[in-house]
């Protein structure tokens, strides 16, 4: 474990080059938002300081977003609301219904807390981060801070801090190990299917380091869902991004990606030995089939208590309903089945559309980058974080606290707008891929 100051220092660089990259490309915000989770349990880790303000991280992103957010304004002006899609709109839409229907649940008392605890993360990642999404650039420049910070954190985490078999300790606490797992597979996506750094005799070595360094805290953590769910989303999103010759291609790159994760597993538990040992359970595939029924018959629990009136079945339960002792006393951890008993089918239905929407956005995004492999791969990247996501939200997390499948929803959306406007005014996927990050490639030269 490194001291109060040298994490203090490493936390600071993070910002500080949060803020100064911001200057020139503010979409690198959406970067520090994706790994705020991670810098925040470092932060609490390391500093006596943060471990007492667990706030403190939360606002400093938030800060640093709207300080983006303002350079972007002044640049585009009104142009930063321009093509604006649909996904967003009905994004809002079903969301303030969500919080309409805090006043039919049981207990609204109870739910309005909750939604009173994350309000600033649903301004914060639906609202805000998208807007961020002008232009190309501004997703490779997202996908270049992501890679970058989430790989750095992912080592801090991984080797300089204490753990307690599957958490990371904290002063007095203990660590969310989901939450640094979904950061650290954010991270492998971003790298494996796009290219967010110029490629380098620097670049080419770190990215498969991180990528490495970011799948074994993975299995570090635990997180059984968040390895199978980036395993599926890179497989998925492969031959989007760099194109596949045939089905015996694809076969070889998944058992190479399946080969590479039991090996990282293995070597895991043999570095870590005793400390791992304790959640080697998790491993199995008895402990796994368990864990899926307990929360598909909760989830199912919510689903039949919706449907034992027509208003109810129409109209929900009422968000966070399930938070009711009387109900579970706890989030069921498969949001569809969540949305469909707390929304009911009018809520469901806004759910599916948004959904059906992503999709067709992904796949007119895909179109209009046919031709254009840099494009191709900015598409794939954040397909691959969008099902990543999705995946998660089937075991893990409330609506409340599924945030980024939205968010990465409506930046597909924008995306697509971007694309259908580069006949006339759009960046070549030349200058794109050049502006990202050009001082790593000048250091790396250097």
């Amino acid at each position: 474990m490194v001291s109060g100051t040298i994490g203090l220092l490493a936390y600071g660089s993070i910002c500080f080059f949060l803020v100064v990259v911001s200057i020139k490309h503010p979409a690198v915000a959406i970067a520090g938002v994706l790994c705020m989770f991670g810098l925040e349990q470092w932060g609490q880790a390391t500093t006596r300081f943060f471990a007492h303000h667990q706030s403190a991280t939360n606002l400093l992103i938030g800060g640093i977003l709207v300080f983006a957010l303002t350079i972007q304004f002044i640049r585009k002006g009104l142009d930063l609301f321009k093509g604006y899609p649909a996904i967003g709109w009905l994004t809002m839409a079903f969301f303030l219904y969500a919080f309409a229907s805090t006043q039919w649940a049981p207990r609204p008392d109870l739910s309005l807390n909750l939604w009173a605890s994350r309000w600033p993360y649903l301004v914060t990642i639906i609202l805000l981060c998208p807007l961020l999404i002008t232009e190309a650039r501004d997703i490779h420049a997202a996908n270049a801070g992501l890679a970058l910070i989430g790989g750095i954190l992912s080592v801090l985490l991984l080797f300089f801090v204490k753990w307690d078999s599957r958490r990371i300790v904290l002063d007095g606490n203990l660590g969310n190990p989901l939450a640094i797992a979904a950061m650290a597979g954010l991270v492998v996506i971003i790298l494996i299917l796009t290219e967010p750094w110029p490629r380098s005799a620097v670049s080419f070595p770190l990215k498969w380091a991180f990528v490495a360094l970011a799948l074994a805290l993975i299995v570090r953590s635990g997180s059984r869902g968040q390895l199978l769910a980036v395993l599926v989303a890179c497989l998925l999103c492969w031959p989007i991004s760099r194109g596949l010759r045939n089905v015996k291609q694809f076969a070889v790159l998944a058992l190479v990606v399946l080969f590479i994760s039991v090996a990282i597993g293995w070597t895991m538990q043999e570095f870590w030995g005793k400390e791992v040992a304790s959640g080697k359970g998790r491993w199995n595939e008895q402990s796994a089939q368990q864990d899926v029924s307990g929360r598909l018959d909760n989830a199912l629990l919510m689903v039949e208590l919706a449907a034992e009136t027509p208003t109810t079945f129409i109209f929900g339960l009422g968000n966070s309903a399930a938070y009711d002792h009387r109900i579970l006393g706890i989030y069921p951890h498969f949001l569809p089945l969540e949305v469909l008993a707390e929304e009911g089918v009018f809520g469901f239905a806004l759910y599916a559309v948004i959904f059906l929407l992503t999709l067709r956005s992904s796949y007119r995004a895909l179109h209009l980058s046919q031709g254009d492999s840099d494009f191709k791969m900015l598409v794939a990247g954040l397909l691959g974080m969008y099902l990543f996501t999705v995946i998660l939200s089937l075991k893990q997390g409330s609506l409340l606290v599924n945030l980024e499948p939205f968010m990465l929803g409506i930046g597909l959306g924008r995306f697509e707008k971007v694309l259908a406007r580069r006949g006339s005014n759009a960046q070549s996927p030349t200058e794109v891929s050049s502006l990202s990050f050009g001082y790593l490639s000048n250091q790396a030269s250097s």
